[in-house]
């Protein structure tokens, strides 16, 4: 949590998430003052056949570590960021779209470009039991297909498969 700590005040945490897939890249900066909310914003782009123009489901996953070589891809950063009693492991996916980690879908351009920019009351960068810098770390993921947002969600209504990954750092 070192990035730009010249450029904001001491009071603000902030974390930062290098997107990265086959034909896609970016930048997220997640952004907490004390006390509030995390913001989170960036730019993502790519080749528009790779990160399709429309909607793409994008979650915070439970572990921070991105293989885009393991079966399915991206498949190690386990479930959405969930702790706690109800979280996406027990039973799995209950819970959805109530994970910690569900964020507003990504809107692409035509071109394969993205702004993002949200805002989350469901994690904290700050100590305590949402802190997504847990032990196992936490990770974006970029899906192929839109997130239904609905209840009990899984597969196809919950982004479908995975096709980049950032660690948050």
């Amino acid at each position: 949590m070192k990035l730009a700590q010249a450029f904001y005040p001491p009071n603000i945490l902030q974390a930062q998430v290098q997107i990265a897939g086959t034909d896609i890249n970016g930048t997220l900066f997640l952004t907490q003052r004390e006390n509030e909310a995390v913001r989170i914003r960036g730019k993502i782009q790519g080749n528009p056949t790779k990160l399709t123009p429309g909607l793409h489901g994008l979650h915070i996953h439970a572990v921070g570590v991105c293989e885009p070589d393991a079966n399915p891809p991206y498949s190690t950063t386990g479930g959405h960021f969930d702790p706690g009693p109800f979280s996406s492991e027990t039973p799995v996916e209950a819970n959805h779209p109530y994970h910690l980690g569900d964020l507003p879908n990504l809107e692409v351009d035509q071109q394969g470009r993205a702004k993002y920019d949200a805002i989350t009351s469901r994690i904290t960068l700050s100590e305590g039991p949402v802190n997504v810098f847990d032990g196992n770390g936490s990770a974006i993921i970029i899906h192929l297909l839109p997130d239904q947002q609905k209840a009990n969600g899984t597969g196809a209504d919950a982004g479908g498969g995975r096709i980049a990954c950032g660690v948050i750092s």
